[in-house]
């Protein structure tokens, strides 16, 4: 085998590459084309390059034009006609040589401008630092509502719209277009909007919940081992939730004006882990909010506070369950009071 081989191709391919912007010089004279006819007449893989170079650009650039159509044909007939002949009677034609690399060089371009688009406009990184909300409205006509200290990233191409939670929660609004799914990704599941108005939270313990406000949401997990797909379908007013140690629960009914009340900045429990409520305040927290036992956030909270008062809710948090706060610079620490025994607490 001939190791030269590989380094012989790339540079046939730069020459190719650099014949086709020299034709589209205005000055290109006779000379230049006459001495492209020769470089395309010399080998093989010169000829064999031209083509190569511009069924990359096709390919690359999706596109289906006539203009592409007739380039590669006409490129197909110079491939035919270039058979070994006469150097002294093979002339070319500037204007149909000049047609072959303008179209080539459409296609080129067209190719960098829509694969910059995609790279860089077409993938958008959403967030919002801790106590901020935001709403914004996506190319599609979604919107989305972030939540305090939330990171979302969107995906969208002619097929799919893909957006990834990694951090926080975020309400959404889905604008209808069945043949390009709305999907949602966070943690370990997926959920695929069915014309719908839904919220995707990241819980503690890395547990992620799903609840539908309208419409249906198509919440599934893939096993990482056997590649088998645990799905449901859960439909307005039922929330589905899924953690490492639980897995992918089925949909449950819920007061979904309760769960979406911090798009009001109103947080409203109703028998939630305090675990859970700790990951919510510490989205709003400068200070964040700590429990000395992990116990501690196995115990049931329901109340209600407003987002701008979480010291006043945490005194009264403090005061129902019997825990007692201690406040420095850096943290807020919840300790459990050894007399405390109660597993459920009411905080107004």
């Amino acid at each position: 085998m001939n190791s030269n081989a590989p380094e012989r191709r790339h540079v046939v391919l730069q020459e190719a590459s650099e014949w086709l912007m020299r034709l589209q010089d205005d000055a290109c004279t006779e000379a230049e084309l006459d001495a492209w006819g020769q470089w395309m007449q010399a080998s093989p893989q010169n000829s064999a390059a031209f083509d190569d170079v511009s069924a990359l650009w096709d390919a690359a650039s999706k596109l289906d034009s006539a203009a592409v159509l007739n380039a590669r044909e006409r490129s197909n007939r110079l491939s035919r006609q270039s058979a070994p002949r006469g150097r002294r009677g093979f002339r070319w034609s500037k204007r149909f040589v000049a047609g072959i690399a303008a179209s080539f060089l459409v296609v080129a371009v067209a190719w960098f401008v829509v694969s910059k688009h995609t790279r860089e406009a077409d993938v958008q990184v959403l967030a919002t630092q801790i106590g901020e909300r935001r709403q914004v409205t996506l190319q599609d006509g979604s919107i989305v509502e972030l939540d305090a200290a939330t990171e979302v990233l969107v995906r969208y191409n002619e097929r799919r719209r893909d957006v990834e939670l990694r951090a926080g929660q975020a309400f959404f609004s889905v604008a209808h277009a069945p043949e390009r799914p709305f999907v949602v990704a966070a943690g370990n599941i997926q959920g695929r909007a069915l014309g719908t108005r839904f919220t995707v939270s990241h819980r503690a313990d890395r547990a992620v919940a799903v609840t539908v406000v309208e419409g249906r949401v198509r919440v599934s997990q893939e096993h990482e081992q056997s590649g088998a797909t645990r799905a449901f379908d859960a439909i307005a007013g039922q929330l589905v939730t899924f953690s490492d140690e639980a897995g992918l629960q089925a949909p449950r009914n819920v007061n979904t004006d309760l769960t979406t009340a911090w798009r009001e900045g109103v947080v409203i429990y109703q028998g939630e882990s305090l675990a859970n409520v700790i990951a919510d305040l510490n989205r709003y927290s400068r200070v964040p909010v700590r429990l000395d036992d992990p116990k501690l956030g196995q115990l049931k909270v329901t109340g209600r506070w407003e987002l701008a008062a979480i010291d006043q809710w945490l005194d009264g948090l403090a005061r129902a369950s019997g825990t007692r706060i201690k406040r420095s610079a850096n943290e807020v620490l919840l300790t459990r009071d050894p007399a405390q025994n109660s597993t459920e607490v009411s905080v107004d």
